[in-house]
């Protein structure tokens, strides 16, 4: 059966790659982070407008990243998984969910897959 993953970025922006590696400079228990691809600027470029960035860290590091005003960006959206499957926003509206109610599939090391939209298969990008 085929997949039909849409929005698949080829290239992330050194921008977003440098902004992560600070990230995790100053947060060292975040273990992995993602681009989701579903909410990125109009015509699904990776380049322009807001990113959706997707950690893997534990509650102790979402209260630190809320408290850490140097890493808030307007054009970053950052979601934090606390237990493998709860997230949570790091900073500005409150929202959250659960991976396993996006139907979170890791692929291969360097991309996932989640659904949106109740079955749109979407593709998300291994950042660091």
């Amino acid at each position: 059966m085929t997949q039909n993953i849409s929005n698949k970025p080829t290239q992330l922006p050194e921008e977003l790659g440098m902004y992560v590696d600070a990230l995790r400079q100053r947060h060292s228990a975040i273990d992995e982070v993602w681009v989701l691809a579903s909410k990125e600027s109009e015509g699904g470029s990776a380049t322009r407008g807001k990113w959706n960035l997707l950690a893997f860290a534990d509650s102790a590091t979402l209260s630190a990243l809320e408290a850490d005003e140097a890493v808030h960006r307007d054009d970053v959206n950052l979601m934090v998984v606390t237990d493998g499957d709860r997230f949570e926003s790091a900073w500005g509206k409150r929202s959250g969910g659960r991976l396993s109610d996006i139907d979170w599939r890791l692929e291969d090391m360097h991309s996932a897959s989640y659904i949106t939209g109740g079955s749109r298969r979407e593709l998300a990008v291994r950042v660091r």
